[in-house]
């Protein structure tokens, strides 16, 4: 039984052994990386600059490295911008500023197709082009609202129902304030201006309500003459054809 054990579990030796290097690492000549991996250990590679002995004098000063920080460098396109957003203040007699929370570029384009439909324009400006726009303009006033990119609707005032009707399916939009007629108005005046009649329905309205008066003026006018000449007719047709019914209706008249 042994003899059969040891012939069953005997193990046979392999006939190739694996080697990581075949051979001893060459550590004074490596051989070059791949070149993926060359670059990536380009890219890698630490950048201590040169020392501050090094440097010149105009660079080691802190007072120079302060005033360059804050020498303002001039855009031609945000002066273009600016321009752009002042033609809209100048030309917009209605102009919503919105709050916008965090929103995907693909909810948003329907809004901003819905109310160019309508007439209506949905900008984005930052604080800065706004404050280049609306300084030293009766806008002024504008740049508080201001901390970032915000977004601004220009329109005319009688879409303003419209427009609250459209930014309701999304309530990542918040109306913060606008101006109508070169007024400055709250979110709650905005809501209320927007349930107002437009100025042709309230110019029909007040024609009507003139008008009313007028013709009740003219009929308590005329009431008097219109009785007097139904009492003379009534009186002309008895004396025409008397007759003794007739005669009672007059006296009951003229009583």
């Amino acid at each position: 039984m042994a003899l059969a054990n040891r012939a069953l579990l005997q193990t046979t030796a392999p006939l190739l052994l694996s080697r990581r290097f075949r051979g001893k690492i060459n550590v004074q000549k490596p051989r070059k990386p791949h070149f993926g991996r060359q670059i990536l250990i380009d890219i890698s590679k630490p950048y201590f600059g040169p020392p501050k002995s090094m440097l010149p004098e105009i660079m080691t000063c802190e007072k120079v490295k302060d005033t360059m920080a804050k020498k303002e460098i001039d855009n031609p396109f945000e002066r273009i911008l600016a321009n752009e957003c002042l033609n809209w203040f100048n030309t917009s007699k209605m102009v919503v500023f919105l709050h916008v929370n965090s929103i995907s570029m693909e909810d948003k384009t329907p809004i901003f197709a819905a109310l160019k439909k309508n007439n209506m324009h949905l900008r984005t400006y930052g604080k800065k082009i706004v404050s280049m726009a609306t300084k030293g303009t009766r806008y002024d006033a504008v740049n508080q609202l201001f901390t970032s990119h915000q977004n601004i609707i220009f329109g005319q005032p009688e879409n303003a129902a419209k427009m609250f009707k459209i930014l309701k399916k999304t309530p990542q939009l918040i109306v913060m304030a606008g101006i109508i007629q070169d007024k400055l108005l709250s979110k709650n005046d905005l809501v209320e201006f927007s349930k107002l009649p437009s100025l042709d329905v309230a110019r029909s309205q007040l024609c009507s309500i003139l008008q009313s008066a007028g013709s009740c003026l003219v009929g308590q006018l005329n009431q008097n003459q219109q009785m007097l000449v139904s009492c003379i007719e009534k009186h002309i047709e008895i004396q025409s054809n008397p007759t003794p019914e007739d005669y009672t209706t007059y006296i009951k008249v003229e009583s």
